[in-house]
Parts: structure tokens; C-alpha cells; sequence
């Protein structure tokens, strides 16, 4: 196995994190559009998680290298695709449980 297949968790665990807290706009289109296919019982959690990769753990990425990354180390690097994917299985996972529970 390389090293780019390798999950960092604690890095996924900040990615979560950082995509919650660093744009409303992002996070708050990602729920509304889940929550839409949820209430239509059109929900797929596999297609959850590539959304949330996609529109929400990518743009956290990209924003957290400009912030906290360092020049010498891409965003990609900073943060792989397995370990973006796994942040978002996470974020996808507590989201499906709140629309379950009738949270948003």
C-alpha cells in the first residue's frame, strides 16, 4: 500500500471540524440539499458522501491549506482523498441520524 492510501484520522477528524465552522454557506447548502433528497426518500448515503466530498470537505481543504498549510505541501497532500472521503462518511453518518431524528 502507498502512503497517499493511507487515512490520517486525526487529519480527517480536523477536516470535519474545519468544514462545520469555516463557511455557513457551504455547510448550510450541503444539509438543505441532503435534507431535500431525505424528505423526498431519495437518500443515498453513497451519493451523500461524494456530495459532501465534493461540495464541502474540498472547499474546507482548499481553505485550510491557505490558512493553516504550509507553502512547500499542496492541499491534496495536506489532505488525501481516503482521508477526505472518510471526513466525509463521518459528516454524512451524523447527518443522516439528525434527518432520522427529525433535526433539521
Amino acid at each position: 500500500m502507498t502512503r497517499t492510501n493511507i487515512i490520517d484520522e486525526t487529519a480527517a477528524r480536523e477536516l470535519e471540524l474545519y468544514a462545520r465552522n469555516f463557511s455557513g454557506t457551504h455547510w448550510n447548502t450541503c444539509v438543505s440539499t441532503l435534507l431535500k433528497f431525505y424528505k423526498r426518500g431519495d437518500y443515498s448515503h453513497d451519493r451523500a458522501v461524494g456530495y459532501i466530498s465534493r461540495y464541502l470537505c474540498v472547499p474546507a481543504a482548499k481553505d485550510y491549506h491557505l490558512c493553516c498549510g504550509s507553502m512547500t505541501q499542496s492541499w491534496n497532500s495536506l489532505f488525501n482523498k481516503p482521508t477526505r472521503d472518510y471526513a466525509a462518511e463521518c459528516i454524512a453518518e451524523e447527518l443522516h441520524t439528525e434527518f432520522k431524528l427529525g433535526a433539521y
